[in-house]
């Protein structure tokens, strides 16, 4: 993880993407619309809050920023453990403490919100009103992936073994990818390729399922096996292991011991893979689509791999989220202005 003098800032923006952290916060940054996009460690009792990473448009975040508990926003987060939205700062003389003293009063709007196991993601911009309550969900979105992000790192002692490099490597690249995806079909194209490679496993793919609907559809797959001819396949949920993890909202796993298993029933051209992993996508808590792994052979399935599988079916669920939202953000506003 970042420490504060490790933040890196080149004409008002990012450098490169250094790790999974440091892109999630760019991430928030293009989706939110925002100027600043900061990262704060949870201290123990009675310390004060330390920037761990930070995404910033300008070059006047105080790097050396540390936050006492109930000073300002950050420190109200701090200690009341909730999340605020702020839509004039000026009006409200409210205090941020992660700028320089000197330039903090052309930040307008505010939002905040604490990780669910330990930290406060903030957000601000300079547009007066930028944040509507709503938008509180959608950071919220965010502070859950970067709680998971951080507990993944660290596993291991905090000292990553290799495979946990490439999982780490995988997700920064993934994360990188929703800065610059030209739409769901292209990300889902682009990103079953990163999966597959850092979990070893030899095929990739990711079934939806329409609200209500008796078939799944299959969107995207490496490499291609129904989807030759690039259009998305519709199948039965009664067929198959993806149509079982439908059925029944189950993550299904199998190390190739238990022998050949069909992912989509009995198809011609289509093998019976042995070592399967198949997790779940949930959209406001309901199944949405399916993750899948398989392997000719068999595979051994890790603690680590199962996490790292986890966390890109939470993180194909957070983008379908995110689409969502923002969906439903622009039909509200388009509402509004035709009222």
């Amino acid at each position: 993880m970042m420490r504060p003098n490790e933040i890196t800032q080149k004409q008002g923006r990012v450098m490169h993407v250094r790790n999974p952290v440091e892109s999630i916060l760019t991430l928030a940054a293009s989706v939110f619309n925002a100027y600043s996009v900061v990262l704060f460690d949870m201290p123990g009792e009675g310390q004060k809050a330390q920037i761990l990473a930070a995404y910033s448009q300008g070059s006047h975040i105080d790097q050396n920023a540390s936050i006492t508990p109930g000073r300002g926003l950050v420190g109200w987060i701090l200690r009341n453990n909730s999340p605020i939205v702020i839509g004039t700062i000026d009006e409200t003389h409210a205090y941020l403490g992660y700028y320089e003293e000197s330039w903090e009063p052309d930040v307008c709007s505010f939002l905040g919100c604490p990780l669910p196991e330990g930290g406060i993601l903030c957000i601000d911009s300079r547009e007066r009103h930028a944040f509507t309550p709503e938008k509180q969900r959608l950071i919220a979105v965010f502070a859950d992936m970067l709680a998971q992000v951080r507990n993944f790192e660290q596993q291991e002692g905090g000292r990553p073994a290799p495979q946990n490099d490439a999982y780490l490597a995988a997700l920064g690249a993934m994360a990188e990818l929703r800065q610059n995806y030209g739409g769901w079909k292209s990300y889902i194209r682009q990103m079953l390729p990163i999966v597959l490679e850092a979990s070893g496993f030899s095929y990739a793919a990711f079934a939806s399922r329409p609200e209500g609907g008796s078939n799944y559809i299959m969107e995207g797959e490496t490499p291609a096996l129904l989807l030759k001819d690039g259009e998305p396949a519709e199948l039965s949920l009664h067929s198959g292991l993806i149509g079982w993890v439908f059925r029944n909202e189950e993550t299904l796993l199998s190390d190739g011991s238990s022998g050949p298993m069909p992912l989509y029933g009995k198809r011609d051209g289509i093998p019976d893979f042995e070592a399967v992993l198949c997790i779940p996508v949930r959209l406001e808590k309901s199944i949405c689509g399916v993750l899948c792994l398989a392997a000719n052979g068999k595979q051994r399935i890790s603690e680590e791999l199962r996490t790292f599988a986890q966390l890109a079916a939470d993180d194909l669920g957070r983008l379908l989220e995110v689409l969502s939202l923002r969906y439903r953000l622009r039909m509200a506003e388009k509402a509004r202005q035709e009222a």
